[in-house]
C-alpha cells in the first residue's frame, strides 16, 4: 500500500501528504482540511506512524471524503482507527461503503460545500471551504511536467461536460486549490483555474 512518511502544513488548518504509486506511475496526494479544530481527510493513503502523529497535532480526525470511484485509497483503514464516516458522490460507486452518500450542494460539518463535477471520474466532486479553500479530486492536477492543468481527455467521462462542471467552481472565492494528484496552488488559485478555463 502507498505510504507517506510526514505531512505538508499548507496554511493554518490545512495540510497535504504524498507519496508516488508506481500501479498508477504518479504522486498521490491527500488532505486535511481543519473545520474548527476537526479534520477533514480527503482521498487519504496511509501514513507512517510519524506522519500520524503529526496528523494528529493539526487536529482530530472526523470524516473521511472520497472525492470521486477511484479515491479509496486508504479510506477504510482511517475510518476503522479514527471510527469515523466515510463520505462520498452517490455515484462514486466506491470498493468500500460509504456512511455518508453526498450529492450536489451537500453539506460537511455545516461549513463545507459539496459542488458535484460530472464529466469527470463517476461521483467526482469538490469540496469548498469558507475559509478560501476549494479540493479537488481528479478534475484538476498539478504534476510535472506539464503543472495545472485539466484532467486528460482519456480519464474522463466526458471532458467537455466537465470543463462546464468546472465553471461552476469560480462562484466562490477561493486563493487555495488543492488535488488528488499534485501540490496546492496556494496563491492566485481562482484566478489561474479562470485562465484555464478562458
Amino acid at each position: 500500500m502507498t505510504r507517506a512518511d510526514e505531512i505538508h502544513a499548507v496554511s493554518p488548518g490545512l495540510a497535504v501528504w504524498q507519496a508516488y504509486e508506481p500501479a498508477v506511475k504518479c504522486d498521490l496526494t491527500s488532505v486535511a482540511l481543519s473545520v474548527g479544530g476537526q479534520l477533514v481527510l480527503i482521498d487519504p493513503i496511509a501514513l507512517s506512524a510519524a506522519g500520524v502523529s503529526e496528523l494528529e497535532a493539526v487536529g482530530q480526525p472526523a470524516l473521511i471524503v472520497c472525492t470521486n470511484g477511484n479515491h479509496a485509497r486508504a479510506a477504510d483503514a482511517f475510518r476503522t482507527h479514527y471510527r469515523i464516516p466515510l463520505a462520498a458522490h452517490a455515484d462514486a460507486a466506491l470498493e468500500t461503503s460509504v456512511d455518508l452518500p453526498l450529492a450536489d450542494g451537500s453539506r460537511l460539518l455545516d461549513t463545507i460545500e459539496v459542488c458535484a463535477l460530472p464529466g469527470g471520474a463517476p461521483g467526482e466532486i469538490a469540496l469548498i471551504s469558507p475559509h478560501g479553500v476549494a479540493c479537488v479530486g481528479d478534475a484538476l492536477i498539478d504534476l510535472p511536467p506539464d503543472g495545472f492543468r485539466l484532467l486528460p481527455d482519456k480519464y474522463c467521462t466526458d471532458s467537455k461536460v466537465l470543463r462546464e462542471s468546472l465553471r461552476k467552481l469560480l462562484r466562490w472565492d477561493f486563493r487555495v486549490l488543492t488535488f488528488a494528484h499534485g501540490w496546492p496552488l496556494v496563491a492566485s488559485a481562482r484566478e489561474r483555474l479562470t485562465a484555464l478555463l478562458a
